[in-house]
């Protein structure tokens, strides 16, 4: 499979993440100037995400470009939201996995995300109520975006479920055989780091 380059990848994720746009547009508006978050009926739009096995809702209008350099400290801070994800050859259509499985974006096509992005999952590593070691305290508003990519077998297998954690995906990572590899040669060869935030609370699915 091709390789994506990593500035594609980084002009992929400038306005995108899971907090940005949940309702799918259709591709020739997806480059037009929006609002950085949708709103039906005064409410803005809210995002599944996965957080330690479970789906939570993340919402969320700003995304901070270049944060790794302007914003040192905050980017060091921040939690990783992980964008997972599919393979697919039918941008603009719905897909449904061998397993059953469809992807929590199916698509989205966020304000300049590039056609290969929209089919994807979104992880983080902790949310509100999952304790008090390791996660309780991963649940604030900046998150630091990083992609991932499935390797098309691995998902085309009837028996795939997706990854639902942080703990997961660096088990998935060492195991090598699940993500493509986007930064070949990197100290971590399946991570693309953008350098970007996103600022996407948690909250209730009835927000």
């Amino acid at each position: 499979m091709r390789m994506i380059s990593t500035s594609l990848l980084t002009l992929a994720v400038l306005s995108l993440a899971g907090c940005e746009r949940s309702t799918p547009v259709q591709p020739d508006r997806a480059l037009a100037p929006t609002a950085s978050a949708d709103k039906h009926d005064g409410k803005p739009e809210i995002d599944p995400t996965y957080a330690n096995g479970k789906t939570v809702y993340m919402i969320g209008p700003h995304a901070i470009e270049n944060a790794r350099t302007t914003m040192p400290n905050l980017y060091e801070k921040a939690e990783e939201l992980y964008l997972v994800v599919y393979p697919s050859g039918t941008p603009n259509a719905p897909i449904t996995l061998p397993s059953g499985y469809q992807p929590q974006c199916n698509p989205c096509f966020h304000p300049g995300l590039p056609a290969p992005f929209v089919h994807h999952d979104h992880v983080i590593t902790g949310a509100p109520g999952m304790g008090i070691n390791g996660t309780a305290g991963e649940f604030k508003a900046p998150w630091k975006i990083i992609i991932l990519r499935y390797r098309a077998n691995y998902v085309a297998s009837p028996t795939f479920t997706p990854i639902k954690s942080a703990a997961d995906i660096d088990a998935a990572e060492a195991a090598g055989n699940v993500f493509d590899q986007l930064a070949p040669g990197a100290p971590n060869p399946y991570e693309i780091d953008t350098g970007n935030l996103l600022i996407c609370p948690i909250v209730s699915s009835h927000a």
